[in-house]
């Protein structure tokens, strides 16, 4: 397994901050993935702490470690999933709809 140093995960976050800042595609396609890869970020924190391994956590949700690798990595992150992986990490989800005023956003009436 290639090692990665600290130098070039700062280089590769500093290059992310730029985009952010200076590309309004990337800023606008990233807004719309980054809150599966928040709950993803969460899921693996949560996992750590009770110190259990993807393996575990697969054979717990009687699935595979390649799906508890893909719901990682910010894929397949339906409420179903996330209800179904919060039990046994010993937490419950919590959905919060924030308004935005971002002149972007449309509000389709019915």
């Amino acid at each position: 397994m290639e090692v990665i140093k600290v130098k070039d995960l700062i280089k590769a976050n500093d290059h992310f901050k730029e985009m952010l800042k200076n590309d309004p595609e990337f800023k606008k396609a990233w807004e719309e993935i980054e809150p599966e890869y928040e709950l993803a970020r969460q899921i693996i924190k949560r996992r750590k702490e009770l110190n259990i391994t993807q393996e575990e956590l697969a054979e717990m949700l009687n699935t595979t470690q390649s799906v508890i690798s893909r719901l990682e990595n910010g894929h397949n992150c339906t409420l179903s999933w996330i209800k179904k992986v919060s039990k046994p990490l010993k937490c419950k989800p919590k959905i919060i709809l924030e308004p935005t005023d971002s002149p972007d956003d449309t509000l389709v009436k019915h």
